[in-house]
């Protein structure tokens, strides 16, 4: 069977006339002739179809499977049927979270907002904390510390027979 047979069932299924059908889709009743007699249809017209009867795309391309996709079983899953780019995640939060008592939703809520507030004016990537600058005493003594460690690698040096001669002093 061809997709226009397939059209020409899913329509006779839903019992209605090539105009009824048409105007569903927005084609005119001649185009939907020419479908069912065989001419190609455009992936347009095919998602068209599919989401205006609920209709299975495989099914309609190929013939396998059901003709129609089963209606959801809960508002969350036509919520899911909805937004196609809901994670399994996205919708076990969702399910947890309209199942809990209200008072424990008003806490997340309110813990969630305090969180956005403690955002501020503050941009995305912000260190959590800032680097505060040196005092005059914190940048002698970090001086300091440098310039011991470097006289001891010089020391190190001298004394494993590098420079051939007495240990300079500083």
């Amino acid at each position: 069977m061809m997709i226009g047979e397939r059209v020409r069932k899913l329509r006779k299924t839903l019992d209605l006339t090539q105009r009824e059908f048409g105007e569903r889709i927005n084609l005119k009743s001649n185009s939907v002739a020419l479908i069912e007699g065989g001419r190609n249809t455009s992936d347009q017209t095919i998602a068209s179809i599919c989401r205006e009867f609920n209709v299975n795309e495989t099914w309609l391309r190929t013939g396998e499977g059901e003709m129609f996709i089963p209606a959801p079983t809960s508002e969350l899953e036509a919520l899911a049927s909805r937004y196609p780019t809901m994670t399994h995640e996205t919708y076990v939060l969702v399910e947890k979270l309209v199942n809990l008592p209200k008072a424990s939703q008003d806490i997340i809520m309110g813990f969630m907002r305090e969180v956005v507030e403690g955002f501020g004016d503050v941009a995305p990537g912000i260190p959590a904390k800032v680097p505060q600058e040196m005092t005059r005493e914190e940048i002698h003594m970090e001086l300091d510390r440098q310039l011991d460690e470097e006289k001891n690698q010089a020391d190190g040096q001298s004394a494993s027979g590098l420079g051939g001669s007495e240990k300079a002093t500083g």
